[in-house]
């Protein structure tokens, strides 16, 4: 075994999905064997044995920001959940009205739809929504310096691509929208737990991510990281009575903000989805997200040294990127698609680009079952 590669025993940590190999961690990453006995003994006992169990599971959020503050070395209060990324950008939006006069938010095309989604729906308001040009690498800050005026407040940058794979240069964006006097925003939804995310080295100004993918943690367990410096200079005008200072004062014509990011929270919050994430947060910084970043590049090397002299109609990444690997397959995507079936080998499409991820879980056999897999479809 290559040493880069991780101890099969790895895998004896997670569920995996049963006579099938398991290439879609970028969708939903599989769900650690711990984590039915965390949401038991955090959610269900509490619940079961003492009816209002609010303490015990405001506990189990903190500890979820705790681990969560440990993994991308930032502080817990910097933090706050949210159902999903939409939710977070949502909120996080909500606070730039009245913080800046500049009225154009800047992405790139080939950002996730709902970061688009959101920003867009904010035309009644008077915003706008600038894409950096068809083609353009997303991983040069050139390219976003050169879309930057005076009337761009937030540029949004996803850390990896859904799409390609591309792995940004986020710190690079962030200086150039800093120069310009934007702010910077990094979406993290596809590198958190396989590629190292550190919001306070960047320079960023927020970073959004989710437990769903490369954490391991299911849905409904995403968050809003705030940089210390907006920690009370911004004031969502979405709120609720969770993003009070003291949300059981119960005075409905007193509101105070939250002195952290507690103040971006809303109303009564989820519990369940926060404590399957700490589990697979717990399993993520075990093994170690350089490990798994390691591992997960030398298994994609050896994929790529088997296949690609093979493929010369396909288009293989090129530069840097995050733990997907997007290989535009072209004509021949029902041929491929056809044979990961018939292989039970479980990747997706992204129109003609397959996408395949190798995770902690995944090893050499996995790879050498893809490697079957082509040269067994002629």
């Amino acid at each position: 075994m290559t040493a880069a590669l991780l101890p099969e025993a790895v895998r004896d940590r997670f569920h995996l999905p049963p006579d099938a190999v398991y290439l879609k961690s970028h969708s939903v990453g599989c769900q650690p064997r711990a984590a039915e006995a965390s949401l038991r003994d955090r959610l269900l006992t509490p619940w079961r044995e003492t009816g209002e169990a609010w303490p015990q599971w405001l506990d189990a959020i903190d500890a979820w920001r705790a681990a969560l503050g440990g993994l991308i070395e930032v502080e817990a209060r910097d933090l706050c959940p949210a159902t999903n990324v939409s939710a977070g950008l949502s909120r996080y939006l909500s606070a730039l009205g009245t913080a800046t006069g500049r009225r154009t938010i800047l992405l790139a095309p080939s950002a996730f739809p709902t970061i688009g989604y959101v920003a867009s729906g904010l035309a009644a308001a008077g915003w706008k929504t600038r894409y950096l040009p068809d083609g353009a690498d997303v991983r040069g800050p050139a390219n976003w310096a050169a879309a930057l005026d005076g009337d761009v407040a937030l540029v949004i940058a996803m850390h990896v691509s859904s799409n390609s794979g591309a792995l940004t240069d986020i710190a690079a964006v962030a200086a150039a929208a800093k120069a310009a006097g934007a702010r910077c925003i990094a979406d993290c939804a596809q590198s958190v737990g396989v590629v190292p995310v550190a919001p306070a080295a960047w320079g960023v100004d927020a970073v959004l991510g989710t437990s769903v993918k490369w954490l391991c943690g299911g849905p409904g367990a995403a968050w809003l990281w705030v940089a210390p410096h907006d920690r009370t200079a911004l004031d969502p005008m979405e709120r609720g009575w969770w993003s009070h200072d003291n949300p059981f004062e119960m005075d409905i014509a007193d509101f105070r903000y939250a002195p952290d990011a507690r103040r971006w929270w809303g109303g009564t919050p989820d519990v369940a989805p926060f404590i399957l994430s700490t589990a697979g947060i717990a399993e993520i910084s075990a093994i170690g997200v350089d490990n798994i970043r390691t591992h997960n590049r030398a298994l994609q090397a050896m994929l790529r040294a088997a296949l690609e002299p093979r493929t010369p109609g396909w288009r293989w990444p090129v530069g840097d990127i995050g733990g997907t690997l997007c290989i535009d397959t072209a004509a021949d995507q029902p041929r491929v698609a056809d044979a990961l079936d018939r292989h039970n080998l479980r990747a997706d499409f992204r129109g003609t680009v397959l996408r395949l991820s190798f995770h902690a879980y995944n090893g050499a056999a996995d790879v050498e079952a893809v490697i079957r897999a082509f040269d067994t479809s002629d």
